[in-house]
């Protein structure tokens, strides 16, 4: 019977959860900010395809000079996206998969973690009012921010794995906790950090409640440091090396965007940018709907703390928390709390106080549904909440999933998106994150960093001979790895049209030699003799990658020899 009725809830979360994704239920891509998702796919799948599980640099991208894309940008929901690729699916339908599938998530995780606060018609309600959310929309379909967007349907599953250990402090509990903190971290480590804020605030909070408070937090910080020690392998290289990189070049505009509090009440509907002052493009409102419910939350609150003699501590201590981290959440958004920003300079790096919209907008739903959980503590007729709640989950549907549609759709093939023209040029022309300091660069209109470039001084080869005369034979291009044999008449200065990133290695006839990057774009160059030459240039672990390899070859070994040992103990 609970099977029946555990299906039964998942397939009630999937109907609420359509209305939210089926504008995606078409063979078109769709216009949004962060475009280059094909592109990504594409290259992840070229560089499996090359025999590397993790590639840490792609060819191609940033004007055909190469990127150390996956070395700084999070890569599970391009995994995520590779598994349908390979499954038969298109670049374009993987990609749009992996929004409907951080919608139906979104839906699942907030509604079991609601059912561990209120009763079920109240869940499926909070997992409503958290799916149609405003900002829910904006990531998916004006920003178009797949990483962002689907970290929000795994801040649920954190803060849910954080009471199961609360309530029950064991090794099992713990790596769940660890398992859904390293996930959320390779997910999107810009949503994961202002998540650890509230992480905090929910671990202190339940700290204080727990009558195992060593235990608790023995676990939990065993949990904690096994889910950074699992995704160590990505954060702790990205973290360190991104000081080599343009991106603490791009720090320190926070302050252009900041939410003013009247937006949270009104700002209109838009396909734009966020800028400076108030005229955004995109909305930042929460929506009057789940601000009603609020206010109806307080008024049921406060007659439930004068009508009822026996009251529901677990229920009262909660609300509080979800008004606290509510509060909290929103004013990080602001500029109230640029003390904050001013003085832990780490924060720079979110480049978007609005981000801290997305732990915040778990906590906006669970206060907005608090209310009709008053109200069902109130009456003696509990049915009649069934009847509520379907009523205002019909109404939040109807009333916001106008919203949950792309601006227009892009009549395009796989092929169209990723062709060298698309990927070399017209991708390249967007960001300069992660390319190496000490290139020409210069700030576009946006006022962000791009190569300082024109489209006819593109490379036309992965190699140019600057001086000297010698024939060239290309024995391996991958995106890693790279060797030629040259036949030098004279000596010869030879260069690989490809930044000169930490982590390549120059070999000539298997020796290291010296790469000499001065000039404009720190292209790696060598010297070769005069004579017949094996070079070879390879995209090699440094020290920090190797740490974070092992960190999490080990963590991942310690939980496969957890599970045996669990499996054993069932039989």
């Amino acid at each position: 019977m609970k099977k029946n009725n555990f299906l039964i809830d998942i397939f009630l979360l999937l109907i609420i959860s359509i209305p939210s994704f089926i504008s995606l239920l078409n063979p078109y891509y769709f216009t949004i900010h962060d475009n280059q998702h094909p592109v990504r796919l594409y290259l992840l799948n070229e560089a499996v395809n090359q025999g590397y599980l993790y590639p840490r640099w792609v060819d191609k991208l940033t004007f055909g000079f190469g990127d150390p894309l996956f070395n700084f940008y999070p890569p599970l929901v391009y995994y995520l996206a590779l598994i349908f690729y390979r499954l038969g699916f298109s670049l374009i339908w993987s990609i749009k998969l992996v929004f409907i599938l951080g919608f139906i998530l979104s839906t699942l995780s907030i509604f079991f973690l609601a059912k561990k606060f209120f009763s079920k018609p109240v869940a499926f309600l909070a997992a409503c009012l958290y799916n149609y959310l405003f900002y829910h929309a904006v990531n998916a379909y004006v920003r178009g921010a797949l990483a962002d967007f689907f970290s929000m349907a795994l801040i649920p599953f954190l803060l849910l794995t954080t009471i199961n250990l609360y309530r029950k402090p064991n090794l099992k509990n713990s790596l769940f906790f660890g398992l859904a903190l390293s996930f959320l971290i390779l997910t999107h480590q810009l949503i994961a950090f202002p998540t650890f804020f509230f992480l905090f605030f929910l671990f202190l909070f339940y700290w204080f409640l727990s009558k195992e408070k060593f235990l608790f937090f023995k676990y939990f910080l065993i949990g904690f440091i096994f889910g950074l020690s699992l995704s160590s392998f990505y954060w702790l290289p990205m973290f360190y090396e991104k000081q080599f990189t343009f991106l603490d070049k791009e720090l320190g505009g926070y302050r252009d965007h900041f939410i003013y509090p009247y937006q949270f009440w009104y700002s209109p509907w838009g396909f734009g940018a966020s800028i400076k002052g108030i005229e955004d493009g995109m909305s930042f409102q929460i929506g009057k709907g789940p601000i009603f419910l609020i206010g109806v939350s307080f008024v049921f609150f406060v007659i439930y703390l004068f009508k009822v003699r026996k009251k529901d501590f677990w229920l009262l201590s909660n609300f509080f928390l979800f008004i606290f981290l509510m509060i909290f959440g929103l004013w990080m958004t602001t500029s109230y709390s640029d003390i904050l920003w001013r003085n832990f300079k780490m924060l720079w790096s979110l480049q978007f106080p609005w981000r801290f919209l997305a732990p915040t907008s778990v906590f906006i739903a669970l206060t907005a549904a608090s209310g009709i959980y008053f109200l069902e503590k109130l009456i003696k007729f509990k049915k009649i909440i069934w009847v509520i709640c379907l009523f205002l989950i019909i109404l939040t549907i109807f009333k916001y999933h106008q919203y949950f549609k792309p601006q227009s759709y892009l009549y395009v093939s796989d092929k169209e998106l990723v062709v060298d023209e698309e990927i070399v040029w017209k991708q390249s022309k967007t960001v300069l994150h992660f390319v190496p300091k000490g290139v020409k660069a210069k700030k576009n209109e946006y006022g962000v960093y791009v190569l300082d470039i024109e489209k006819k001084n593109l490379p036309k080869n992965i190699f140019e001979i600057k001086k000297g005369e010698a024939k060239v034979k290309i024995l391996e291009n991958r995106f890693q790895d790279k060797k030629f044999f040259i036949d030098a008449q004279t000596p010869t200065i030879f260069q690989l049209n490809t930044f000169n990133f930490i982590g390549w290695q120059a070999y000539l006839n298997g020796k290291k030699i010296q790469i000499d990057d001065k000039n404009d774009y720190k292209l790696i160059t060598v010297f070769i003799p005069k004579g017949r030459h094996n070079l070879e240039f390879r995209f090699e672990d440094t020290w920090v990658r190797i740490i974070g390899n092992w960190l999490s070859i080990f963590s991942l070994l310690a939980l496969l020899f957890f599970i045996k040992i669990k499996f054993y103990e069932k039989n």
